[in-house]
């Protein structure tokens, strides 16, 4: 029975017919881990209708060739060591294997991979075609094995959120929060940040990508926290916002109204539902308390490999904001609200979509 690799690996390549290539040049290293099991920092890929090849120097020539040698790797893996670089090797392979139409991921290869595969190849056979979404089209749907991930690491960081809450006391700047956060997230067991940790206070939680700086947090400050963990490869994502000292009227406002947004938002999630639709809803909620214009950014993003991928969950008409959502998909849902000078409030948990609606996979 095939394993998950080589399904992956087969319904990859059966799309392959669908825009008349041969091969597919795969440079994005999410899309290589995805396809073959490798971490890597460095590695190239090709994958042919029948065949998978990956080209890997010697700092994981050891790794990838055990990925042949085990019953859970992708079927018809080769390995092929670099020589002298990843371009005469990626080239030499490309002749070897007689491809006429290759791929290029267009988002990922750079300018001067493709000036080089250009002068390569000017007087042969072989074209390359700039595609887009190949891969990251067979990864918005989480495998039963991807979802068994994300459910376990989804469990792990709302273990965390409690003690997280805990290092946010007067007194303490927020570069001291955040390193804490940092440590909190390696003691339950996560093998990297998914991104930089964000703590920020009083004025600075106003702003949505605010860095960790040397202020110190007062009485009255809301202090909003975005933090996220990588376990197993796969990321997760949670903002949880607190208040310090007596909570000010104006800042239950703010909370109450995030906090229906994200109710609101997650009760829609379900098979069938356009994206855009939950955007819709967190929106209507907050211009319902009365603020109309205090949330710029999208109610959510993807999960997987990579801390953003597809869906969007944004505003209606937005680039990939009005797919349909299908169950397998993971997200963010963390609507906000920012009043520039005076505090923001931000809630965030990640959802997958199941055939009964939106599972959220951060709470305990």
């Amino acid at each position: 029975m095939p394993n998950k690799l080589t399904n992956r690996q087969l319904a990859v390549s059966g799309k392959l017919d669908d825009q008349s290539l041969d091969a597919l040049l795969i440079t994005h290293l999410p899309n290589i881990s995805y396809l073959t099991g490798l971490r890597a920092s460095a590695g190239v890929a090709l994958l042919g209708q029948k065949e998978l090849h990956l080209v890997i120097d010697s700092r994981y020539l050891s790794v990838a060739s055990s990925l042949v040698e085990t019953e859970s790797g992708p079927a018809d893996l080769t390995i092929v060591p670099v020589n002298q670089s990843y371009d005469e090797s990626v080239g030499n392979l490309i002749a070897e294997m007689g491809y006429s139409r290759i791929g290029v991921e267009a988002e990922w290869m750079s300018l001067r991979q493709w000036n080089w595969l250009a002068r390569r190849f000017e007087r042969e056979v072989q074209t390359f075609v700039p595609v887009e979404g190949i891969i990251e089209g067979s990864r918005v749907i989480k495998d039963e094995d991807e979802i068994a991930c994300f459910r376990s690491a989804g469990r792990l960081i709302a273990s965390a959120i409690e003690p997280i809450i805990e290092l946010v006391r007067k007194g303490r700047k927020e570069l001291e929060i955040a390193g804490g956060i940092d440590s909190v997230l390696a003691w339950k067991g996560f093998e990297d940040r998914a991104f930089s940790t964000m703590v920020a206070s009083g004025p600075n939680s106003a702003l949505p990508h605010a860095r960790p700086s040397e202020r110190v947090v007062s009485d009255g400050d809301l202090v909003l926290l975005d933090f996220g963990g990588v376990y197993n490869g796969y990321c997760v994502d949670v903002s949880r916002t607190v208040c310090i000292g007596p909570v000010e009227e104006q800042s239950r406002r703010f909370y109450s109204a995030v906090l229906e947004a994200q109710e609101s938002a997650i009760a829609e999630v379900g098979p069938g539902v356009v994206a855009s639709k939950v955007d819709d809803v967190a929106r209507a909620v907050l211009a319902n308390h009365g603020f109309p214009e205090a949330f710029g950014h999208g109610t959510g993003h993807g999960l997987g490999l990579e801390i953003h991928e597809a869906p969007r969950i944004g505003r209606r008409g937005q680039p990939g904001c009005d797919v349909v959502l299908e169950p397998g998909m993971v997200f963010t849902v963390e609507p906000g609200l920012y009043v520039p000078g005076v505090g923001g409030v931000r809630l965030e948990d990640d959802v997958l979509v199941t055939e009964e609606g939106g599972e959220v996979l951060t709470r305990p």
